[in-house]
């Protein structure tokens, strides 16, 4: 008897020993996160409970490293893109003060830079209310097919001067939707924008809207140049733009397509990017339809 005691306290003190050391590589991970040095990582080995827990330790970590990474990009880009616009401002009052141009020749390019920042400030300031989580939205039922062609002609001037074909494909049922119809529109006007933008003359751009069981998917397609490789992936990212390259990018301050993900989740809906087989590109987005609008 004597002798089984005394191997079990053997064995216990070194299993002891092993969690206690498997422990130890946790809480230095987590101290060495807590001083800043966020790729810090603890080893995944050792029993299975403290395995996991080193695993579920690493993915906090990754996420918290992935946050301090993008809020570094988007200070940098936000300085970026307010640094241009001021710039090109300072240049032009300068010319104004010392004499080299009349007023006249810079006041629109001034009002449009004014403009520029204005539209940046107020996406920034949107996306941060949408980050906190304080965005309220007002939903009410509303149908959907006369957003859509509310959108279609207030981009139809612009179409017209791309030389392309700007239509709608609707089903004829007028589903109704439960949304914030200014922040739809919103969205949509957005998604046009874009695939006006990458779209080369004589192509054209559709909003194509189906009815399903209890949501409405609503897409935007073009006959441009499709989008690079692994956008699809990061096409929301707020201030990302594709490779110069290949030609494809968010256009504006980057910030267009980041918004509109938070107002589609803010309704209740999903929104994604793809390319299309047939060529182009393809963004779409659900939101929920009326109660009682269903199918049958």
């Amino acid at each position: 008897a004597a002798a089984s005691s005394t191997a079990g306290l053997a064995a216990a003190f070194v299993v002891a020993r092993s969690i206690h050391a498997e422990t130890d590589h946790v809480r230095a991970a987590a101290s060495a996160v807590a001083r800043g040095e966020l790729g810090a990582r603890a080893p995944e080995d050792g029993p299975a409970e403290l395995a996991e827990l080193a695993m579920a330790f690493n993915e906090m970590a990754a996420n918290v490293e992935g946050l301090f990474d993008a809020r570094r990009q988007l200070v940098a880009w936000a300085s970026h893109d307010l640094r241009t616009p001021l710039a090109n401002m300072q240049a032009m009052l300068e010319a104004l003060e010392d004499g080299l141009v009349p007023p006249e020749r810079y006041l629109p390019a001034l009002q449009e830079q004014a403009r520029t920042l204005g539209g940046l400030v107020d996406d920034l300031f949107e996306l941060a209310r949408i980050d906190a989580g304080v965005l309220t939205l007002e939903l009410s039922e509303t149908p959907l097919d006369a957003l859509v062609e509310s959108c279609l002609r207030g981009l139809e001037a612009e179409a017209r001067a791309r030389h392309v074909t700007l239509a709608a494909e609707l089903d004829g049922s007028d589903a109704r939707v439960r949304c914030a119809p200014e922040q739809v529109e919103r969205v949509l006007a957005n998604l046009l924008t874009n695939a006006l933008r990458h779209t080369p003359s004589d192509g054209a751009v559709a909003v194509v809207v189906e009815p399903l069981e209890r949501e409405v998917l609503v897409s935007v397609e073009d006959t441009g140049e499709g989008l690079p490789a692994d956008a699809s992936r990061k096409i929301f990212d707020r201030f990302w733009r594709g490779d110069p390259a290949r030609g494809r990018a968010t256009g504006g301050g980057g910030l267009g397509l980041a918004i509109a993900r938070g107002l589609v989740e803010a309704q209740g809906g999903r929104i994604w990017a793809e390319n299309r087989p047939e060529g182009g590109a393809r963004v779409s987005f659900t939101l929920p339809r009326a109660a009682g609008s269903a199918p049958a």
